[in-house]
């Protein structure tokens, strides 16, 4: 039995070494001879920017066709939708070069086995010079995540990535311009949000900056109207919106309570969008740019529903992070000079140390109201405070009354008046009262 066993184990042994050696002798050739499948091979050859027409259809639906007209890309075929150019650009450069380095049938008889017989998707792309370039896209391969491929009247196949497939498989909802306000973000200059009544107009300058002009011109929060202006920017559609949505949608919006109506003036014209809220509680938006009604964000709804003192600015000085050239502060009749020169701060002509002047600064950054009050309640200064910024040229100045408890503040040239809260003031003044030559004791 043992003899049985030996002889079984040798022969086994025989059969493994003469398979490492078949194994061997066949990787040698495969070096010597590389195989015709690792060639790479050119499918699609054409320069993305002399592009001007892109064609992709799915077996049994009509095609989808992008024609180029400048820099920009539009569908040509029905329906036709406004297209997010960036998705079309990134078809093109898809689609202009497509490569494979596997060739798995030289003369296929049957194209029916590879998906192939007409295809299951065709990709026709034109340049500028009128060359085009075609092919065609078949099954999924049985194991890789390749796709086969050929060119329309070849028999030659070959297979190509899945990531290639699906870089070029695009229908036009895929590329379909999203936004409800298709605005050009770089010439937006006016932003009306009307509610109630009332209407705010906020006017944006070369720099990007908003100010309100409408009911009149005050200073603007404009990190609260950046914050509607984005999300505006960002509020889309759902292109997988069934018909029935669109009419449930229609029928809430036509019943629902008024929020707001926007418009947005760019290079090209006037946008509008109409949100209401339904009895479900959804914000849901009506816009002139796409049909349809569609549900929105409630941080947009909510940014929509708020009052033109949301949109002013409490902040009461306007200087940046960039140290003021000269603080000139006047309070119970006593002046006091703080100056910037070069690196060194100084107090009334003498230098300060720098350490207590910030607390100063961040004083005077972070003064703001606590509300805005009407005119005429503001009377006689007892406080005031001028500044003038890094540039040197720019000056702001600003005046504190007291009537009772209440403190009012004023700033020069300006007509709004806001009530401050006094610890506010207080601050600043201990802060001033703290500010000292080197090595001298603080005062308490």
């Amino acid at each position: 039995m043992q003899s049985r066993g030996l002889l079984i184990g040798v022969s086994v042994l025989a059969v493994l070494c003469g398979w490492l050696w078949w194994s061997d002798k066949k990787a040698d050739e495969a070096a010597k001879n590389p195989a015709k499948d690792a060639k790479t091979v050119r499918l699609t050859d054409l320069k993305t920017a002399d592009l001007v027409e892109i064609t992709v259809q799915h077996a049994g639906a009509p095609a989808v066709q992008l024609r180029k007209n400048g820099a920009l890309w539009a569908l040509s075929s029905e329906p036709k939708f406004a297209i997010e150019n960036d998705a079309a650009v990134t078809l093109a450069t898809n689609a202009a070069s497509i490569s494979s380095d596997k060739v798995v049938d030289d003369n296929a008889n049957d194209l029916l086995q590879y998906g192939l017989d007409p295809g299951q998707i065709s990709l026709e792309i034109k340049d500028k010079s009128g060359k085009t370039e075609k092919l065609l896209f078949g099954d999924e391969t049985p194991v890789g995540n390749l796709y086969y491929v050929r060119k329309p009247g070849e028999k030659k196949v070959f297979t190509v990535p899945n990531y290639i497939k699906q870089g070029i498989d695009k229908s036009a909802t895929d590329l379909r311009d999203k936004r409800l306000l298709l605005l050009d973000d770089a010439n937006v200059s006016r932003l009306e949000v009307i509610r109630k009544g009332e209407t705010l107009a906020f006017d944006r300058d070369k720099k990007g900056t908003w100010q309100l002009s409408k009911p009149q011109s005050y200073r603007t929060d404009t990190v609260v109207v950046d914050g509607l202006y984005n999300k505006l920017r960002e509020a889309k559609l759902d292109p997988a919106s069934t018909a029935e949505q669109q009419k449930t949608f229609a029928a809430q919006f036509a019943a629902g309570s008024p929020v707001a109506t926007l418009q947005a003036v760019d290079g090209a014209g006037t946008q509008k969008m109409e949100v209401r809220k339904s009895k479900e509680n959804l914000f849901l938006a009506k816009s002139s740019a796409v049909p349809g009604v569609y549900k929105i964000s409630e941080e947009l709804g909510a940014a929509l529903d708020k009052t033109l003192e949301d949109f002013r600015s409490k902040k009461l000085l306007d200087f940046g992070f960039e140290d003021p050239t000269r603080i000139q502060i006047v309070s119970s009749g006593k002046t006091t000079l703080l100056e910037h020169k070069g690196e060194d701060w100084l107090l009334n002509g003498k230098k300060a140390e720098a350490s207590t002047v910030h607390p100063v600064l961040e004083a005077l950054r972070g003064f703001s109201a606590m509300k805005f009050v009407k005119a005429g309640l503001f009377t006689t200064p007892v406080f005031e405070v001028s500044i003038t910024q890094s540039d040197a040229k720019t000056t702001e100045k600003l005046l504190v009354s007291k009537a009772g408890n209440f403190h009012y503040a004023k700033r020069e040239g300006d007509s709004a008046e806001y009530e401050i809260d006094p610890k506010t003031l207080s601050d600043l003044e201990d802060a001033v009262k703290n500010v000292k030559e080197p090595g001298a004791v603080p005062k308490k």
